[in-house]
């Protein structure tokens, strides 16, 4: 079967690989549509996301959703033909945050498309992917399977406006309006933000941003714009940073109001120059936001009940034989917020 195999920084190729044997407990499924996600764009780019560095070919990706075409002679509740949506976290269930009900921080996490561990952890950008059952959530037929591989950044975002205990008519700021800084926007208005601002250095991303959430934006990026931005935002009740940007969380800090919260949702630099004095004398909260829980569940009842619409974040499709050119696309802020591949586009 074809894969699309990460080798090392800048060396990616589309290539034959071998099928995986079926085990107990898992099903294979013929690949569907697949989302370039952040972590996917490190590994190209850099050939490692943080700590977790590419020392072997691995498959990319974990957004993706498919159609199941075998099963395991255990598995029940799938059959063949059945759409689905895969969860890409494989949990150890037996270490203490496992015990804890905190799977996603789990200590031996083996997340699909991960270099975290060795071997690594291949993820589903493959003609035939095989998964664990347990993995699966099925979808309604005939649902369309490119908006289904929303549901994963979609739970990220969930995950992180529920940290944010955002209450009716908050004042919530959301700094950064790439994919996942876009999610959270429709999360957090849909958890009940009253006044949504979106802050972001791309003027495209707030205008799809302010169509989609009815969000007030605001260009950032210079000292001018920024301190004409803070002027007008004024004091906040919730901030969840998903820039990722060390000025993103300063700002945050000066914005919130005493006693307010941040979320952390965007990876800082290593050794990111951050002045935190603000949290001390508001007495802010900070807290990391990482992944997913049960919010997976809550992405895949919200997409296909079209509680929420995503499908405009949805601005690339390619095959997967131009995964090259789709990653540059992904890579372009400017013009795309989800770039999706798949083998049949």
């Amino acid at each position: 079967m074809k894969a699309c195999v990460i080798h090392a920084a800048g060396q990616m190729a589309v290539q034959q690989w071998p099928e995986l044997s079926l085990e107990k407990g898992e099903v294979r499924l013929d690949f569907a549509w697949g989302g370039i996600c952040g972590s996917d764009l490190h590994y190209y780019q850099h050939g490692r996301v943080a700590n977790s560095i590419v020392r072997e070919p691995m498959i990319l990706g974990h957004e993706f959703s498919g159609i199941v075409c075998e099963v395991a002679s255990d598995v029940t509740g799938l059959s063949i033909g059945q759409p689905v949506v895969v969860n890409p976290s494989r949990p150890c269930h037996v270490c203490d945050q496992c015990a804890a009900g905190l799977t996603h921080l789990c200590r031996s996490m083996r997340y699909m498309g991960s270099a975290a561990h060795q071997p690594h952890t291949h993820g589903g950008f493959c003609e035939r992917p095989v998964v664990l059952a347990a993995q699966c959530r099925p979808l309604p037929k005939g649902f369309d399977l490119a908006l289904a591989s929303m549901c994963e950044p979609f739970a990220v975002a969930l995950h992180a406006v529920a940290l944010a205990q955002i209450t009716p008519g908050a004042t919530v700021l959301v700094t950064g309006a790439g994919t996942i800084g876009s999610l959270v926007a429709v999360a957090a208005r849909t958890a009940g933000a009253g006044r949504l601002i979106v802050t972001d250095i791309a003027e495209p991303a707030l205008e799809r941003i302010a169509e989609v959430s009815g969000a007030e934006t605001f260009k950032v990026g210079n000292a001018e714009l920024t301190a004409a931005a803070e002027t007008a935002i004024g004091e906040v009740d919730v901030t969840l940073e998903c820039a990722g940007s060390p000025a993103a969380l300063d700002m945050a800090i000066r914005l919130t109001r005493p006693r307010g919260r941040i979320v952390q949702v965007g990876f800082l630099p290593p050794a990111a120059p951050v002045s935190l004095a603000g949290l001390l004398t508001r007495e802010i909260t900070l807290i990391g936001a990482y992944r997913f829980l049960d919010e997976f569940d809550l992405a895949v009842q919200q997409i296909t009940q079209g509680n929420v619409n995503l499908s405009s974040f949805i601005t690339g499709r390619y095959t997967m034989d131009a995964a090259a050119t789709a990653f540059a696309a992904a890579a372009d802020r400017s013009t795309n917020v989800k770039v999706l591949l798949s083998f049949d586009a």
